[in-house]
């Protein structure tokens, strides 16, 4: 054969042997033969059915193109779908010479808009794991199958896949929460069947876009298809800005996703970009995040095995849990499994740093619902706290443990909370304390400082429609002036500006009809916002430089409804009882004391010179009061008030200086020969005053001194401040006791003093008949009986000082003076005394 013919021939082999290749190509892969074998192969290497709605296409090139359309691939029974699987399209390049030997040799499968279900069933298998070839069907009649059918089922291999659009979703149990993986473009890639597997692309999460690569093991040994390799390498990174996660292990049974081991190194720069990832979760703006974990798997349907933990935070401002707090550097540790967890945070409090340290339950207790052993240390300038304790109940917000503090000066502490006050020092507080759904409870506490000890147990119920408190304390001394003592405030950083000259202040009339009772609003409105059940004892209590000891108090308030009764109070001079009613509720609210001295009566010097005032007054006070008042404020009060005061003084002395402070003019007309010095006994003084819609009148009034005796009679208007009384003394001039007739008027502001210009004798029968009237209306059986022998009285001479003491003590026994003589009356001439007194 010559070399042309040679040649024609080799060009017809060459040309001959394509065509004869895609004819062959064309006639396998033609729709009706291939795909009753692919079906078969599929359902051989994974047990399931697969539907293939649309036509299968055929893209000839040097690698051709097999394309499906509407596949799906069908869950195992008992799943939460039919279709494990469905692709709107799928394109799988074929490798030809595998097809020889009747093996489908897929080297790129891209799935285009898949939606795939991963779950796992009631047993805890997942639908992943591909079952054995299904038992074939019982044969047809010859008739009636088809020519194509297959003999024998082809072989099927994947060496690459990838995914375009579509969504992988997650069931871990049945009932469970799905969570879907959105994905734009994924490539899964292997050098061989057998190799490991490279991964790329791009998903969404939660709606955060994530760049995702990573390695892992080969396919087969995921599909469960082959054993080896034993550890299934996996490596997974996932990237967004300002966050990047980089999980690092190996799975023993990937198959079951089972087995596992990993690393986990995750970061974010600020934790707002944590907030779509974490729904439900409110998480404070903290900065440079970064979390190192160990995990490993423990088994179908429990949490994972926390082998160890670090986390840490750069902190951030949170202001909006309190204000002025911000966290710097933080670590939570857990060195090893069931490690307890260690945190330390720096933390600051308007400027003011402190250490913070907390010891945790180990991770199994806290994910679990047993009580957490817990322990929080608190350290910085100077001061130092320690509360150790259990958390349990619901949601683990319960508390029952151990707190104490520790604090040389309490200043630092008191600048960052923002308050005041109490400024302490020395202080050591150590106590029980629970706090659970029905509120909080102190039990043996012992708080002590420079300013005060304190002790015993209270708690705060939360339950009820108010909250309510409920307690026993006694704290053995109490130094008011120094815990009330304000901090000192901060030095401004700028000088101050020169001070403007103030403009003069234009001069006023002077209100002559001006209030003296101001309308001091009573603090009525916090009855109503709490519950209180308390005993308080102080032995010794220290306020505005005054020393008070042995206080004792019963105090019951409910429904906005106060009661303090017993009320023993120590004051200088002795001691004190009250009785106190208080009702919120009441349209206007509604006010009742009693009050009278225990004992002797209140010795009066000491309680002079305690309060600095000039002692110059001796003996003992006898206080018996029982007063009720209507309204919110201090002047509707006294405007309204009912009941009874008595005041009472035998034996006493008092210095002739305390009468300067008597309006002059009154003086003078009273006592008009009253020396300039020295002091003079105090026989009596006697006042009781009978309210009635805020008008006080007089039961008893006497007052008997070496010095001159007044008696009197009238009414005191509280409501309107209005002043009527009728006073009458009796002086000594030239040996000869002489009365003459005073009256009281005008206001509280501007009182004023005349003579009046009726007798002596006559303004002793009215004062002495108007005061018997009084007491005959007193409602006291004591009173009616000293009204009867005060009537009896010879006209003219003032009562004696044993009937008003009586009186002014509601008619019960107690000291009087002896007897004295008294001076011979006359009738005097007003002006012929005034005549006297200015020495004309």
């Amino acid at each position: 054969m010559n070399a042309p013919r040679r040649a024609l021939v080799v060009l017809a082999v060459v040309l001959a042997v394509p065509a004869a290749a895609y004819g062959t190509l064309r006639f396998l892969l033609r729709d009706e033969a291939l795909r009753p074998r692919l079906v078969a192969a599929v359902e051989q290497a994974t047990g399931r059915r697969l539907s293939i709605a649309g036509p299968i296409g055929l893209k000839l090139s040097l690698v051709p193109t097999l394309t499906l359309e509407g596949v799906a691939l069908s869950n195992p029974p008992g799943a939460s779908r039919p279709d494990m699987l469905t692709a709107g399209r799928v394109e799988a390049s074929l490798a030809l010479l595998p097809l020889l030997s009747r093996h489908v040799a897929l080297e790129q499968v891209t799935l285009i808009d898949p939606d795939l279900l991963l779950e796992r069933d009631a047993t805890g298998r997942g639908n992943w794991l591909f079952g054995p070839p299904r038992a074939p069907a019982a044969p047809a009649p010859a008739a009636a199958a088809p020519a194509t059918a297959p003999a024998e089922p082809l072989q099927l291999s994947i060496a690459a896949a990838g995914v375009q659009g579509g969504r992988v979703a997650w069931l871990p149990a049945p009932g469970g929460r799905t969570e879907t993986l959105e994905i734009g473009a994924l490539s899964l890639r292997a050098a061989a069947p057998t190799a490991p597997m490279e991964l790329s692309g791009q998903v969404t999460w939660r709606g955060v876009s994530l760049a995702a690569e990573g390695q892992s093991g080969p396919l087969p040994r995921l599909l469960g298809a082959t054993a080896e390799p034993a550890a299934w390498p996996l490596r997974l990174a996932l990237s967004a800005p300002g966050l990047r996660a980089v999980l690092d292990g190996a799975v023993s049974r990937p198959e079951a996703a089972a087995g596992w081991h990993a690393t986990l190194d995750a970061s974010a720069d600020r934790a707002e970009r944590l907030a779509p990832l974490l729904p439900g979760l409110s998480l404070p703006p903290l900065l440079g995040l970064e979390v190192q974990a160990e995990l490993a798997d423990a088994g179908a349907g429990l949490p994972p095995r926390l082998l160890s933990l670090r986390a840490s935070t750069d902190g951030g401002d949170l202001g909006a849990l309190l204000p002025g707090l911000a966290l710097g550097a933080a670590t939570l540790a857990i060195p090893a499994e069931n490690a307890p967890p260690q945190a330390e945070a720096a933390v600051t409090v308007r400027g003011t740093g402190w250490q913070l340290q907390a010891a945790l339950p180990p991770p199994a207790t806290l994910l679990s619902a047993a009580p957490w052993p817990v322990t929080v240390a608190l350290r910085g300038e100077g001061i130092s706290a320690r509360a150790e304790g259990m958390l349990a109940g619901s949601a683990h917000r319960d508390w029952d443990g151990r707190l104490e503090l520790q604090a040389a000066d309490t200043t630092p502490l008191l600048q960052a909370l923002a308050l005041p006050w109490p400024k302490q020092h020395d202080l050591r507080l150590a106590t029980g304390l629970a706090r659970d759904a029905a509120g909080v409870t102190l039990a043996g506490l012992q708080l002590s400082t420079r300013e005060l000890a304190l002790e015993g147990g209270a708690s705060i119920a939360t339950t009820g429609p108010r909250p309510a408190i409920h307690g026993v304390l006694h704290a053995p001394r109490i130094d008011l002036d120094a815990l009330l003592h304000p901090l000192p405030a901060a030095s401004p950083a700028t000088s101050p500006a020169p001070a403007v000259p103030a403009t003069p202040a234009v001069p006023q009339p002077a209100n002559t009809d001006r209030m003296v009772i101001p309308p001091l609003p009573l603090p009525f409105g916090w009855l109503l916002r709490l519950d209180a059940d308390l005993r308080l004892t102080v032995g010794e209590l220290v306020a505005n430089g005054i020393t008070y000891r042995d206080q004792r108090a019963t105090l019951a308030l409910a429904g906005g409804r106060l009661v303090a009764d017993p009320v023993s109070l120590g004051i200088p001079g002795g001691r004190l009882f009250l009785a106190l009613r208080a009702d919120a509720t009441a349209t206007p609210p509604q006010l009742a004391l009693k009050a009278r001295h225990e004992g002797a009566g209140l010795e009066l010097r000491p309680l002079l010179q305690s309060y600095h005032l000039p002692a110059q007054a001796d003996g003992r006070l006898e206080l018996d009061a029982e007063l009720a008042g209507r309204g919110g404020d201090l002047r509707s009060q006294a405007a309204s008030l009912n009941g009874s005061l008595g005041l009472a003084v035998a034996n006493g002395q008092v210095d002739v200086a305390l009468l300067d402070r008597v309006s002059g003019e009154l003086r003078r007309l009273l006592l008009p020969e009253a020396p300039a010095g020295g002091s003079a006994p105090l026989r009596c003084l006697a006042l009781r005053v009978a309210l009635r819609d805020g008008v006080a009148r007089p039961e008893a009034l006497l007052l008997e001194s070496g010095l001159g005796n007044v008696a009197g009679s009238g009414e005191i208007d509280l409501g309107q401040e209005r002043l009527n009384l009728r006073l009458l003394p009796q002086v000594r001039l030239g040996g000869v006791g002489i009365s003459a007739p005073v009256r009281v008027t005008g206001s509280f502001a501007k009182p004023g003093y005349r003579l009046d210009q009726g007798g002596a004798a006559q303004a002793a029968a009215g004062i002495v008949g108007e005061l018997a009237s009084r007491q005959r209306e007193s409602g006291v059986a004591a009173l009616g009986q000293l009204a009867e022998a005060l009537a009896g009285r010879p006209g003219g001479g003032l009562p004696d000082c044993a009937q008003q003491l009586a009186v002014a003590r509601g008619g019960r026994a107690g000291p009087v003076p002896p007897a004295e003589a008294r001076p011979e009356q006359r009738r005097v001439n007003p002006g012929e005394l005034l005549r006297g007194l200015l020495g004309r």
